[in-house]
C-alpha cells in the first residue's frame, strides 16, 4: 500500500467488460476514478462486447482506466483449439506448469488455460496493485491463482452479489470456495442475508463484512407522484426475464387488481428466457391490453418509463437452481426518483427499503398478497408522496455510491492516500 505519496493502484477482476446489466460495478469503478485513483480493468471474456450503445458512465470509464482484456477458454466442444494455443506458447504453458508445482496445488485443466492464456496476455513481471477487487466470488477464486501464481500482486477483494453463493453453491457444493477463503484477504457481502450465506459456506467472520452496492443519486431525479386521474395506476418492474425475477407472480397479480376493480397497467423492463412463458400467462389473463414486456431499453429510456410510473414492483424469488437476489439495486433507484415500492420478503430486500414507510413487503411467490400490497396502494394515492419523499432520503442517506466508496476505502486503509480529486 503506497505510504510516500504514490497513486493509490486498484484493479477489478471482471467478467467479460463492459457488461451493460451490471451499472453497480461501473459506478464503483467511477467513482474510484473520481477519487484519483489508477484503476486497471482485468476482463476475462470471450469476445470483444458490443461497444457501440454504452452508458455515459462507461464511456467515461473506457477514456480514464486502463482496459486489459484477456481472454478465456473455448466451450469443451471447441477445447482442441485451447490445446493449440498452449502448444504454441510452450514457455508460458511450462512457467504456469512449474509456477503451480512450486504453489504445491494444480488448478483445474479449465483454469490452467485461463492462467496460460492471462500469463500471455500480461506478460513481463507480475502486474502489482494495492488491491484487487473481485466482483463475483468465481472471480475471486481465480484471483487467488493469478496471485498465487505470480501473476498480479495486491490484497484481494472479493464481493458477493447473488448467483455465487447461491446457485454455483447449489450445483458444485458447500465446499467450492474453499480455496477463496483459505486465500482472500476481504469478504464483502451486499447485506447482512448475503454475509449470513457466505458464511454458512466457510467465510472467515474476522475478514467477511457487509457493504452494499450504490447509485449516483443525482442521476435518479427525485419526483412525487400524486395520482393517476383519469388514467390507469401505472406499475413498473425492471429485471431480467429469469425465474428469480419473479415477473410471472407480478402478472398474475395484476389480473386479481383489475378484478378487484382497479384500473392499473404493469410494464416490464428486461429480456431473457422466460420471456414465452410470460407472454403465454398474459393471453391466457387476458391482459394484452395491460402488461407490456418492453424488452431491453437503453438508460435514456428507462428513465422516461420510470418518470412515468406510479408504483415499482418487484417480486423476486428464489429460482429451482437456487439462484437468488443479493441486495436488488433497482429497489434503492425507484425509491430514489420518488416512488413507492412493494417487493417480496425475499433474502436481503428488507435491508433496501423501510416496510410501511418507503413501500411494502409481501411474501415470495404468492400473487394474492402482492394484489393485496398493489391494491392497498393503488387505492390511497395520498401515501404516494410521502412514500417516495422518505425513500429518496432515505436511499440518498445510505446508497450513494460516493459515500460507500468512502467506506470501502476506510475498510482497506487507504482513506488518507485517495483524497477527492479537486478540479
Amino acid at each position: 500500500m503506497p505510504r510516500d505519496g504514490t497513486q493509490l493502484s486498484i484493479a477489478l477482476l471482471l467478467d467479460n467488460y463492459p457488461a451493460v446489466s451490471e451499472t453497480f460495478i461501473d459506478n464503483q469503478i467511477l467513482s474510484l476514478i473520481d477519487r484519483g485513483i489508477a484503476v486497471t480493468i482485468l476482463s476475462f471474456g470471450r469476445g470483444t462486447p458490443d461497444t457501440g450503445n454504452l452508458h455515459e458512465t462507461t464511456r467515461r470509464i473506457l477514456a480514464a482506466a486502463t482496459l486489459i482484456r484477456v481472454p478465456v477458454p473455448r466451450p469443451s466442444a471447441r477445447r482442441l483449439l485451447d490445446l493449440a494455443y498452449l502448444g504454441s506458447h510452450p514457455i508460458a504453458s511450462l512457467r504456469i506448469l512449474v509456477r503451480a508445482l512450486k504453489a504445491g496445488s494444480l488448478p483445474s485443466p479449465y483454469d490452467f488455460i485461463r492462467l496460460v492464456m492471462a500469463a500471455v496476455t500480461l506478460g513481463g513481471p507480475a502486474r502489482a496493485f494495492d488491491h484487487v477487487l473481485c466482483h463475483f466470488a468465481p472471480n475471486g477464486q481465480f484471483g487467488t491463482w493469478l496471485r498465487d501464481l505470480d501473476l498480479i500482486g495486491g490484497r484481494l477483494v472479493t464481493f458477493f452479489h447473488g448467483y455465487d453463493f447461491s446457485e454455483r453453491v447449489q450445483a458444485q457444493g458447500p465446499d467450492l470456495y474453499r480455496r477463496l477463503f483459505e486465500r482472500g484477504d476481504i469478504f464483502i457481502a451486499n447485506t447482512n442475508y448475503t454475509r449470513g450465506r457466505i458464511l454458512d459456506i466457510g467465510a472467515p467472520a474476522a475478514r467477511t463484512v457487509k457493504l452494499p452496492v450504490g447509485l449516483y443519486p443525482d442521476r435518479f431525479p427525485f419526483r412525487a407522484r400524486i395520482d393517476a386521474v383519469g388514467r390507469p395506476v401505472r406499475f413498473l418492474s425492471i429485471g431480467r426475464l429469469v425465474e428469480k425475477k419473479g415477473h410471472i407472480h407480478a402478472i398474475e397479480a395484476l389480473a386479481l387488481v383489475r378484478a378487484a376493480g382497479v384500473d392499473a397497467d404493469l410494464a416490464i423492463i428486461g429480456e431473457g428466457p422466460t420471456r414465452s412463458a410470460l407472454e403465454a400467462a398474459i393471453d391466457r389473463l387476458g391482459l394484452g391490453a395491460h402488461v407490456r414486456l418492453l424488452g431491453r431499453r437503453t438508460q435514456e429510456e428507462i428513465a422516461c418509463l420510470a418518470d412515468a410510473a406510479d408504483i415499482f414492483v418487484l417480486a423476486s424469488t428464489s429460482a429451482a437452481s437456487g439462484d437468488v437476489e443479493g441486495q436488488g439495486l433497482v429497489l434503492q433507484e425507484a425509491q430514489a426518483l420518488g416512488m413507492p415500492v412493494i417487493a417480496s420478503n425475499h433474502n436481503g430486500f428488507p435491508e433496501g427499503l423501510i416496510d410501511g414507510e418507503t413501500g411494502l413487503l409481501v411474501a415470495e411467490r404468492d400473487p394474492p398478497a402482492l394484489a393485496r400490497a398493489m391494491i392497498e396502494l393503488a387505492r390511497a394515492p395520498t401515501r404516494w408522496g410521502p412514500m417516495g419523499t422518505a425513500g429518496s432520503r432515505w436511499v440518498r442517506r445510505h446508497f450513494d455510491q460516493a459515500y460507500l466508496t468512502e467506506q470501502l476505502l476506510v475498510l482497506l486503509g487507504e482513506v488518507p492516500h485517495a483524497a477527492v480529486k479537486r478540479a
